[in-house]
């Protein structure tokens, strides 16, 4: 009985100390973060109260549009230029821009369909920024003439340092559950999750920049020969088979009133009588 009583004591002894473990675990676990966010808040003042450019944080982005001989061939080799920089494409839309289109008549039955059209490729790829540069200076080599460049940098730093306070108040917050309300708090970690999902997507776009190409090629020149649809006079009959078909059309319509008369002969037969005695009773 004693060693029962024994093994019991010792059972709810090493609970306590596993919760009371457990607590302080969490304890340090939010502290933690909310130290970590507040160096990381205040390391991104001083770095931005410098005016470093080095020390802000930059998204690139560039567009270019420009002509090249043969798009199919540029597209692929753009491709490969964009996968050896550890990049990948994200976006491609190649199509046939139509300039002018005619028809000539070769003869009774057929025309020459002619067609100036225009090549052009859209395409949207991502690549390192350590490679942005020279991705950039390999496509702009592939152009015969380049109409429009345009290279963008977009500082982020003070939306990134923005998220980084957001986090801090919500991870300084958990301390003051006792005197906040529940709606308030998930309002903070609502506010806090947003933040960090910010930040990944700007961390994700500082490392990876976006190149948008638009390129075209001269304009090419299609023939085709199709069937003559517009000009149908040429094959309607002449005035002898139509006068025949108006002769076949005229006793065709004889014989329709004459099968209708007969048709009709009762009520033929009673109007000629009912005419009949009203002239003899008449008079």
């Amino acid at each position: 009985m004693k060693y029962c009583f024994f093994v019991a004591a010792m059972l709810w002894m090493f609970t306590s100390c596993k919760q009371v473990g457990g607590k302080n675990t969490d304890s340090s676990s939010e502290a933690v973060a909310t130290e970590n966010a507040a160096d990381s808040v205040e390391t991104q003042i001083a770095a931005l109260s410098d005016g470093k450019p080095g020390n802000r944080k930059f998204i690139r982005t560039a567009e270019l549009s420009f002509r090249v001989n043969d798009v199919q061939q540029k597209a692929t080799t753009i491709e490969g230029i964009v996968k050896s920089a550890s990049g990948f494409v994200v976006y491609q839309h190649l199509s046939n821009q139509v300039n002018e289109q005619s028809v000539t008549e070769l003869s009774r039955d057929s025309s020459l369909e002619t067609i100036h059209y225009t090549v052009q490729d859209e395409i949207t790829v991502r690549v390192p920024t350590a490679n942005f540069d020279t991705v950039l200076r390999q496509i702009t080599q592939l152009a015969v003439f380049l109409d429009d460049q345009i290279v963008q940098s977009d500082d982020v730093s003070f939306q990134v340092l923005s998220n980084h306070m957001t986090i801090r108040r919500a991870a300084s917050g958990t301390k003051k559950q006792r005197t906040e309300s529940a709606e308030l708090a998930g309002y903070q970690q609502e506010e806090a999750d947003r933040a960090k999902v910010d930040n990944l997507s700007l961390t994700d776009r500082m490392k990876y920049s976006d190149i948008r190409l638009k390129f075209t090629q001269r304009p090419l020149v299609k023939h085709r020969v199709i069937a003559n649809y517009n000009d149908t006079k040429k094959y309607e009959p002449g005035f002898g088979r139509k006068f025949m078909n108006a002769l076949t059309d005229g006793w065709s319509l004889v014989e329709w009133i004459f099968l209708l008369l007969i048709k009709l002969w009762s009520l033929i037969l009673g109007g000629l009588i009912a005419w009949f005695l009203y002239r003899k009773y008449r008079k």
